[in-house]
């Protein structure tokens, strides 16, 4: 056999293999129970599994279609539109065909085509609904037996006559309570900012907004002794949620002062950015391990549980931050150095921000 036929067989060999290697990609994608679809550079329909056919209904002359033919969601169209999609974990929508459905579509482009892949969420719903009411209604549940408890162990605490082996008792009974009591409290905040996933916006006067953030940490400032600074370098405001907002980013100052050593610096500023505006809180306080910082956000998460009940945290406050920012499509930036202090920094787009004039 001669070179060149050597040459040409074993290029016919390769493209046979590739040949091979496409076909069963595609049986796997078609096998797949989620719906695959490829779109082109102009978001027209070119090829789709047979989950995605059922799905959208679609039919062989379908092909070279727009996607917004098929799916007609304003959420979904945003989504797709939108220049982060690729960062995204993509978008929730309820089903056009059926409103009991939920459907997670997500976007990855790749040259100058994209595939969007849609997932059947209805059953990881409906449980994140059963676990947000069974969080609600045992939270409200157990306020009131809190109340009454409180209540009477206030009374008997203020006994003037009460040994002090007793009086002792009385006393942890009480903290705990009332620990349990601020548990109650952010867990019934939290399932109400996560059931509220639209609401009206409405201007906020941030610099109104900050400075009674600054005085409220004064106050709690007061057995820490930190020198506690506000810069406002605009005026800008916001268009979102004032209550949350300011429960949100009272959070991050209070955490500030909190892991602090005595007599340390806390700084609250806000500007202006190319993206929008940044809220941030910067301390010279403990810092946190790098391992630690991802998982922050998490719901009863500590880092130093023993610290954490020591300062009265329910491991509930960053959690909540992070829903109040999602509903406002800010993004929380955490930068520390454990041993040097920590930079809680949030970046709200433009689209939220109402520009001074």
């Amino acid at each position: 056999m001669t070179k060149n036929n050597q040459q040409n067989l074993s290029g016919f060999v390769s493209e046979q293999h590739a040949s091979d290697q496409l076909t069963k990609i595609r049986s796997a994608l078609l096998a797949l129970r989620d719906a695959v679809i490829l779109l082109n550079q102009d978001d027209n329909v070119e090829w789709w599994n047979q989950a995605a056919q059922d799905l959208l209904s679609l039919k062989v002359d379908d092909a070279g279609k727009s996607i917004f033919d098929f799916i007609r969601v304003p959420e979904f169209r945003q989504y797709y539109q939108a220049t982060t999609a690729t960062l995204s974990e993509g978008v929730h929508i309820e089903s056009w065909q059926d409103p009991k459905r939920y459907l997670r579509c997500e976007l990855t482009p790749f040259g100058d085509q994209k595939l969007l892949i849609i997932y059947d969420v209805t059953r990881l719903q409906h449980l994140e609904e059963m676990r947000r009411d069974f969080v609600a209604n045992v939270s409200h549940e157990l306020r009131t037996p809190l109340t009454v408890m409180m209540g009477y162990l206030e009374n008997f605490s203020d006994q003037p006559d009460m040994p002090p082996h007793w009086r002792r008792g009385f006393e942890l009974m009480t903290q705990q309570t009332a620990r349990m009591n601020r548990i109650v409290n952010d867990l019934l905040l939290l399932s109400r900012i996560e059931i509220e996933e639209t609401r009206e916006l409405n201007y906020i006067d941030m610099t109104k907004l900050l400075t009674h953030v600054y005085d409220d940490a004064q106050a709690y400032n007061q057995a820490y002794g930190h020198i506690i600074h506000l810069h406002i370098d605009t005026y800008d405001g916001l268009y979102g949620s004032e209550m949350y907002l300011n429960s949100a980013l009272s959070n991050l100052v209070i955490n500030a002062i909190k892991y602090t050593p005595k007599g340390g610096n806390i700084t609250i500023s806000w500007t202006k950015t190319s993206e929008g505006c940044r809220f941030a809180v910067e301390d010279n306080g403990i810092g946190i391990a790098a391992e630690h910082i991802a998982r922050l956000t998490e719901r009863f998460y500590r880092i130093d549980k023993g610290r954490s009940r020591a300062t009265g945290g329910t491991g509930l406050g960053l959690a909540i931050v992070k829903h109040v920012l999602y509903q406002h499509e800010a993004s929380l930036q955490i930068e520390s150095i454990e041993g040097a202090g920590s930079t809680f920094s949030v970046v709200f787009p433009a689209a939220y921000v109402h520009t001074a004039s």
